[in-house]
């Protein structure tokens, strides 16, 4: 698997050969169905010099025009009884490219083909390297924490752990083992693919359970633990966002939650309408333009080391979106709405040096208090 938001080059290396100006090459993208059959894009360059005749083309700005994603979990349709699912189709881009060089008459021979590439929309940390994933499961491994309350419905938004994502071949197998009773659930997939797991098996939901992706049915090569808390307390709230896998992440904030609006105007100073003039309530400066921005902070609660990465995911996201059951969207219903992070630096806490652990962030919504779309 490929990432769109880390560069990915290709070389069209036509060193040593003659009678060449520049290169091409044409980019093939497609979400479903199969190859179209003229490129999406075709980039072409000249030489950089006689001397040096090595060209790259960066793709992944064009690869990212063909991703779209849709609320994760609108009005309770998020898999969290789903196992073995097709994800969206347009969470992956697939592409070709084929690559020609220029001759001295103007024209282009065709150099090679590739295979077909899969995209999601991630990114490779720097000291990782040039872009690809090495990873089959689209989620960090390690411990994560979910809001379960026994008294609400499991299709409530706020009752599901989320789901994740597996590159999968016919024969590897996810394997659910619930954490009271070692009761063990196993699914095998049925065809290859990237499918969607929920975290949680649903019969789990109340003790949670550790996810274990089987290479070949057998070989455990990733671990997750999921485990329930119960907020007697306040209303939690869950964050979606787009990992640096490309996939959906969710993250529960159990604890408080503030809010917080931002009114900003334009003004301008009037003229009494009758002179001279007697103190009245035309009063001397009018505003316009007013509208607002609103802000809510969140509170995880106590979770552990790991959630320093997991939080760093999320202030990586170029999308994100907020469950809150207490705000209402105008419709008298609980709003699944995008938000922005408003903070712009982490520090990661460790249990060794700060014994609890809680983050606090806050999230702008993206968007005005008054509606002004036109």
């Amino acid at each position: 698997m490929n990432v769109a938001r880390s560069p990915y080059n290709i070389e069209v290396d036509l060193t040593g050969v003659t009678g060449i100006t520049g290169s091409k090459v044409e980019l093939f993208i497609w979400n479903t169905g199969s190859q179209p059959a003229s490129p999406q894009y075709t980039l072409s360059k000249l030489i950089p010099a006689s001397n040096n005749l090595k060209m790259y083309y960066n793709i992944s700005p064009y690869v990212r025009e063909y991703f779209t994603f849709t609320n994760w979990a609108n009005g309770g349709t998020e898999p969290y009884n789903n196992y073995d699912t097709d994800i969206s189709t347009n969470f992956k881009a697939n592409v070709v490219f084929k690559t020609y060089k220029k001759l001295t008459d103007g024209t282009y021979t065709l150099l090679s083909t590739s295979s077909e590439l899969d995209f999601m929309d991630g990114y490779n940390y720097y000291m990782q390297g040039f872009n690809t994933i090495s990873s089959t499961v689209f989620l960090s491994e390690g411990t994560y924490f979910y809001n379960h309350d026994s008294g609400q419905l499991n299709t409530v938004v706020t009752n599901m752990a989320g789901s994740f994502d597996v590159d999968l071949s016919a024969s590897d197998a996810i394997r659910y083992t619930n954490l009271v009773t070692g009761a063990v659930h196993t699914v095998t997939a049925s065809v290859s693919g990237i499918k969607t797991f929920s975290r949680v098996y649903l019969p789990n939901l109340s003790q949670g359970n550790k996810v274990e992706f089987l290479g070949g049915g057998s070989a455990v090569r990733w671990t997750g633990t999921f485990i329930p808390q119960c907020e007697p307390k306040y209303s939690p709230v869950a964050v979606d966002f787009i990992n640096r896998f490309g996939s959906w992440s969710r993250i529960f904030f159990q604890k408080a939650k503030t809010r917080n609006i931002e009114v900003k105007a334009d003004s301008y100073k009037v003229n009494p309408s009758v002179l001279p003039y007697a103190p009245t309530n035309e009063g001397q400066v009018r505003e316009f333009n007013k509208n607002g921005k609103e802000t809510i902070k969140l509170n995880t609660g106590f979770v552990n080391d790991l959630y320093g990465e997991y939080i760093q995911e999320l202030l990586l996201s170029e999308k994100v979106m907020l469950y809150d059951p207490e705000q209402e969207d105008g419709l008298n219903a609980a709003a699944y709405t995008p938000v922005i992070p408003k903070d712009k630096s982490l520090l990661k806490q460790k249990g060794i040096n700060d014994g609890t652990i809680n983050y606090t962030l806050s999230f702008d919504f993206a968007y005005d208090v008054i509606s002004n779309v036109v």
